[in-house]
């Protein structure tokens, strides 16, 4: 005898009833992680870093520029002062101080000494502020009369000046200046320079000492020697012919 088949086997599928569409979806659903346009390149901050620490080098270079030309070419010398300085020192001219750039009587560095053979006076200048220029410049003189032995004291004074250390000594004779004189002239491993002229007339001794550095761009340099030569003679001329 036949058996009904197993129930539900003779149930047809429902029909579709047209197009099934696809559940509605609830907002815009975001791409998986790494999808998507591509992000620009952050830009690297090391150029401006670097443009940052070349700007404050460049202002720091700047502003020590300043300060050394500042600091050397300022006016060195000093207010005018109205020392009284020994009578001999007189015989020397304003005129013959503004060439040497020394017009500041320094009364601590002037003296008359007597000496058991003779007196020895000693006159000192250095600059005024706003006069004599930027740079550096001092003048001594000094003075020794009644010299016995006048012609040995000069060849000792001037072998004292050949004996320097601060440089290497150069010496020649001067023609035409009292009845000997010689210049010594020191040049040391820095600007400054120094220029000794000394005179023998009769019984006195001249001695004058002219030195200094004039003022670079950022450093001292060293002047013209001629020019101290020629301001340093025109000092012991003029001390000279008043004896």
């Amino acid at each position: 005898m036949t058996q009904p088949p197993p129930h539900g086997w003779q149930q047809q599928p429902p029909r579709h009833q047209g197009w099934q569409q696809p559940p509605p979806q609830q907002g815009w659903q975001q791409p998986p992680p790494g999808w998507g346009p591509p992000q620009p390149p952050k830009k690297s901050k090391a150029p401006l870093v670097l443009g940052i620490l070349a700007g404050v080098l460049v202002l720091a270079g700047l502003i020590t520029g300043l300060v050394l030309y500042l600091n050397i070419n300022k006016d060195s010398g000093t207010s005018r002062r109205a020392d009284k300085l020994p009578p001999v020192c007189g015989n020397v001219s304003e005129a013959a101080l503004a060439k040497a750039r020394t017009t500041n009587p320094n009364g601590l560095g002037s003296r008359e000494t007597e000496l058991p053979d003779g007196t020895r006076t000693s006159c000192s200048w250095n600059q005024t502020k706003g006069v004599d220029g930027k740079g550096h410049r001092s003048t001594d003189v000094h003075v020794s009369g009644e010299q016995e032995q006048a012609e040995a004291d000069f060849d000792r004074i001037v072998a004292q000046h050949m004996l320097n250390k601060e440089g290497t000594p150069q010496m020649k004779p001067l023609e035409g200046l009292g009845d000997k004189a010689a210049v010594v002239l020191v040049e040391t491993d820095s600007a400054f320079t120094e220029i000794s002229i000394i005179v023998r007339k009769d019984d006195a001794i001249v001695e004058v000492d002219h030195l200094g550095w004039d003022a670079g761009l950022f450093s001292n340099t060293r002047p013209d020697v001629a020019e101290l030569e020629a301001a340093a003679r025109g000092i012991a001329e003029e001390m000279v012919a008043k004896f």
